[in-house]
């Protein structure tokens, strides 16, 4: 049994499991952890493991590589793949104030140029939420390399025009 310190993650871990339950179904896989990866024989670092730029500390106080994780990874044929951010919001909160750190990574390619970027908005509160239209706005105005997908349904739809090869 997972355990989790408040709602937020209660909820987050919620939506991770439906969206890798969406991604099944429509005969794709996520990659979501070690094993996965290495079960799929594709590299966790440029997937799941993002560098930050090289202007900025690469190491943590430990002296251990410092490391942006994605909530996940669908491989696609050919050597492709989407790199999955998943922001759930039942409330309001902090995650919401966190896609303006992300707008950052994305600026600096963080996420690298070989894979797609999809950011999923997820949650009874994600489209009311000031802070996702607005990350997506910049994100449109300034030509940024991401996919903005709004809710779980969206979601599907985009697997599944991938699927149909659209």
């Amino acid at each position: 049994m997972t355990i989790h310190n408040h709602g937020a993650a209660r909820s987050g871990f919620q939506a991770e499991k439906k969206i890798k339950s969406i991604t099944q179904s429509v005969g794709r896989t996520l990659l979501k952890i070690k094993k996965d990866f290495e079960q799929a024989e594709i590299e966790e670092w440029g997937t799941r493991y993002h560098k930050p730029p090289s202007t900025w500390p690469q190491t943590t106080p430990k002296g251990y590589q410092r490391k942006y994780i994605a909530d996940g990874f669908i491989p696609l044929e050919n050597n492709g793949g989407i790199i999955i951010e998943l922001k759930h919001s039942d409330k309001h909160g902090t995650t919401e104030e966190k896609v303006f750190y992300d707008i950052t990574k994305i600026r600096y390619g963080v996420y690298g140029k070989k894979y797609d970027l999809w950011y999923v908005f997820t949650g009874e509160t994600c489209k009311d939420t000031n802070a996702y239209k607005e990350f997506e706005i910049e994100c449109k105005k300034e030509k940024l390399p991401v996919k903005i997908i709004w809710g779980i349904d969206d979601f599907e739809k985009e697997l599944k025009k991938l699927k149909k090869g659209e």
